[in-house]
């Protein structure tokens, strides 16, 4: 179906802000840019009287709708005041947006109206993620594709024959979850292109028409795309009540997308039809409430009873410990202490014997970090093992553990002379030795050489 004229008089009413470029087709997930305004249209040529009764009542509508959306499941319309100056209006957020975003979305939109369209008794703006529209006539209910808008992404398709395949594909399929499935008349989904590249789309209707009217719009949308967008890897089709839109990158929020496509839960519990079922036609109901109980206490049971026999496993398994005695010489202590105070290492003596860590100096690396050969200041060679930045051994249990280890003294064992704890280094310094028997010991199994 080829979409509807959109020569001088239409574009004079119905005005695009921007074709939007390459750079203003990235990720839409902002609510900054939720509320960038895409047209406006203005359609009427009869303006309404300063001061006049349909102003005060169109002021009093435009305040309440923004709040009434924001409050509401994202959509609401009201009419204002009495015939022959009422005012009827709609306004409506993306149902994948929140209410904190819709409503920022919508926050400065009377203004905008005015600006846009001032004196128009109707009138219409859509923003990328919600819309406001008033008139001095009635339009619920009235699908509207007289005036449209459409913009595309200035990047082609890499594969033309088989991406318009796969999308149109994917825009139909949203298009009849959209008018048939959906109780926001809202769908979005993707479908992948090659495993690299995935093709998103979105489909959406005014909550105010019928379905078949809904899909009847979204079938003219779609279809206006190869005209509109044609080899374009992204677009977009807007009409006055439903827009499509496709892109290579998610520009919606897919958690909330898939809540606001789901089937709106019954109020209390009951049925979807609002049949009454508490007499003897509640069969189906009984059999699924005793299912429920069926499947869901065994489970509970076995669960209780895993925890008991997990905690007498636990119980039983559970090693007395033992208890260090502490000296409570104080003079014992004191030499202890700065025996301990020996072993630590200053960064900047072991960036010195090391060359910074250089990897001519590096001997190899195992399952905890590299280990260096490094000379004092004194000539004694050293072993300097870099523990990485995801050991979770603590500083203090570090120091403890060096400390203990260097009053442990014995042939088979390699000397562990100190320990570093400066900055974000973890450095363990051992004593050098020109066979093997260092590397089993710094690096074990997971040795390897640079």
């Amino acid at each position: 179906m080829q979409p509807p004229s959109t020569g001088a008089g239409a574009m004079s009413r119905l005005l695009p802000l921007l074709l939007l470029s390459s750079s203003l087709f990235a990720l839409t997930t902002n609510a900054d840019e939720r509320g960038l305004l895409q047209f406006y249209d203005c359609p009427s040529n009869t303006n309404y009287t300063r001061g006049s009764a349909f102003q005060a009542n169109l002021i009093a509508l435009l305040s309440f709708l923004p709040a009434a959306v924001a409050a509401s499941s994202g959509f609401a319309e009201n009419i204002t005041g009495s015939a022959p100056d009422q005012a009827y209006g709609l306004a409506q957020c993306r149902a994948d947006l929140n209410a904190s975003d819709c409503r920022a979305c919508l926050d400065g939109s009377a203004r905008d109206m005015t600006a846009m369209c001032p004196g128009q008794k109707s009138a219409m703006l859509i923003y990328d993620g919600c819309l406001l529209r008033h008139s001095n006539a009635s339009f619920s209910g009235v699908v509207d594709t007289s005036a449209w808008v459409c913009m595309c992404n200035t990047q082609n398709m890499t594969q033309p024959e088989e991406f318009s395949s796969r999308l149109g594909a994917l825009m139909g399929n949203l298009t009849a979850k959209a008018a048939y499935a959906s109780p926001q008349m809202f769908a979005a989904g993707e479908t992948s292109l090659t495993p690299f590249v995935n093709i998103f789309g979105m489909a959406q209707c005014t909550r105010d028409l019928d379905d078949d009217d809904c899909n009847r719009c979204l079938t003219r949308a779609v279809a206006s795309i190869p005209s509109c967008c044609d080899r374009k890897q992204g677009g977009r089709v807007i009409y006055r009540t439903c827009s499509v839109r496709y892109e290579v990158y998610p520009f919606y929020n897919a958690h909330a997308a898939e809540a606001a496509m789901s089937p709106a839960p019954t109020p209390g519990g009951g049925p979807v039809n609002g049949s009454d079922h508490s007499g003897p036609g509640s069969n189906g109901s009984s059999r699924t409430v005793t299912t429920a109980l069926l499947v869901s206490i065994p489970v509970a049971v076995g669960l209780l009873v895993l925890l008991l026999v997990s905690a007498c496993l636990c119980k039983r398994n559970r090693k007395p410990r033992k208890h260090v005695p502490v000296a409570s010489n104080m003079h014992s202590d004191a030499e202890e202490m700065r025996s301990s105070e020996s072993l630590l290492y200053d960064l900047s003596t072991l960036r010195a014997a090391t060359d910074n860590f250089s990897e001519e100096n590096k001997l190899g690396e195992g399952g905890f970090g590299p280990v260096y050969k490094g000379t004092l200041q004194n000539g004694q060679d050293i072993a300097v093992k870099r523990l990485s930045a995801t050991s979770q051994q603590g500083q203090v249990e570090m120091k403890n553990e060096v400390f203990l280890l260097a009053k442990l003294q014995h042939r088979n064992l390699v000397r562990l002379l100190g320990c570093c704890i400066e900055e974000h280094e973890r450095l363990l310094v051992y004593e050098f030795l020109t066979n093997n028997s260092l590397d089993k010991i710094l690096f074990g199994a997971a040795f390897r050489q640079p």
